[in-house]
Formats: structure tokens, C-alpha cells, sequence
């Protein structure tokens, strides 16, 4: 029987308040690689767009996704490429890490 490797748990969390660049700086930007879709609002949807992003989705219930699954298209090594107009969620999200 083949072992399965240790994986980090990840518990995101979102707070009310956005939080600054600290919390990123030693990350392994897996909640930009970790999650299927980012929900996004009106505005969001049409800025990324214009930034060029090719993975956006509108859905017929009126809602806006970018999909990140496999790792967000805007991810530049471990960083985001646009994190000065990063979606409100991206912004208000942190992740906890549990050896699993």
C-alpha cells in the first residue's frame, strides 16, 4: 500500500476588514490555487476584464466568477500580477494551515 503524502488543511476565513500585504509575504498562494472560483461583483468582472483575464464567467442568474481552479491566471510565481485591483474576497481572505 502506497503512503498518501501529508497535506496542509487550509481553513480560509474572510474578515470584515481588508487586510494588508504582510500576511502574504511568505505564502504559497494556495488559496490562489486551492478554490474552483472566485465570486466576483459587477465591477470586479468588468475591470478584470479589461486587465485581459480569459477565465471569467457570467452565469444566467446574474452572477460573475473568475475560475482559479489549478491556479488563478493572474499568479506570478507565488504573487498575484494584479494585487493592487485583487477582487474584494481576494482582499478579505486569510488562510489557517493544520498538518493534516
Amino acid at each position: 500500500m502506497i503512503p498518501f503524502p501529508k497535506r496542509k488543511k487550509l481553513h480560509g476565513k474572510l474578515s470584515d476588514v481588508p487586510q494588508d500585504g504582510s500576511r502574504c509575504s511568505n505564502c504559497d498562494a494556495s488559496c490562489c490555487k486551492g478554490f474552483p472560483t472566485v465570486r466576483l461583483s459587477t465591477e470586479e468582472y468588468e475591470l478584470l476584464g479589461s486587465l485581459g483575464a480569459k477565465r471569467l464567467e457570467y452565469t444566467l442568474n446574474g452572477s460573475f466568477f473568475l475560475f482559479i481552479e489549478n491556479g488563478c491566471e493572474f499568479l506570478e510565481g507565488n504573487r498575484c500580477g494584479i494585487y493592487d485591483h485583487r477582487p474584494d474576497i481576494c482582499r478579505r481572505f486569510s488562510c489557517d494551515y493544520e498538518e493534516a
